[in-house]
């Protein structure tokens, strides 16, 4: 398993298939028991935005023993996640309720 790719700019376009090579992103699928016709581009492009920072997180933890540029993702990943959850909790405070 590695990445396939190290450019960690734009993530917010970007999903698992843009990172991880197919061995990867199939153990990653199984962790989920989900298939390539449930998670596809079209689902990232569906869901909120956080859910694929959730994803691209889960695929660098897959593969960080065995990638050293995992680490960076994950933590870029995180980062992005904790932007959303920044944003959700000043949100709150402003308007007092947030329907997801």
């Amino acid at each position: 398993m590695k990445l396939i790719s190290t450019d960690f700019s734009n993530l917010g376009k970007k999903t698992i298939y843009d990172f991880g090579d197919d061995e990867a992103i199939d153990e990653l699928l199984k962790e989920h028991n989900s298939t390539r016709e449930e998670i596809t581009r079209e689902f990232f492009d569906d869901a909120e935005k956080g859910v694929r920072f959730i994803w691209l997180g889960g695929l660098a933890e897959t593969m960080i023993d065995l990638d050293k540029n995992a680490k960076q993702l994950f933590d870029a990943a995180s980062k992005e996640l904790d932007k959303i959850k920044k944003n959700k909790v000043e949100m709150f405070k402003k308007y007092g309720r947030i329907v997801d």
